[in-house]
């Protein structure tokens, strides 16, 4: 069952009344995912508008290895994303 959403005339997925969400999913190392707009949010997170690390808000729920290798960019104040980072535009065109 779709997931209720706001309605844009810009976004392509709502035009085409794709499945989406255009909150930001936060992926947790083990696989599992939560909307940063929708707490009752469904959609796993590559239906996202945006995915990112869990590291990235400062989650502590992987290895330490991992913490450090994805969290070291956020807490030194980097703007980048990372590899999960991408937009739904990009994920859906690779």
């Amino acid at each position: 069952m779709p997931e209720p959403a706001v309605i844009s005339g810009t976004c392509p997925e709502c035009r085409l009344d794709l499945e989406h969400c255009h909150g930001t999913a936060i992926e947790h190392c083990d696989g599992s995912a939560d909307c940063s707009d929708d707490p009752n949010c469904q959609l796993p997170g590559e239906l996202h508008l945006f995915l990112i690390s869990c590291a990235e808000v400062g989650c502590d729920c992987g290895p330490a290895e991992v913490i450090a290798a994805e969290g070291g960019a956020a807490e030194a104040g980097a703007a980048e994303l990372s590899p999960a980072g991408l937009g739904l535009a990009e994920r859906r065109a690779s």
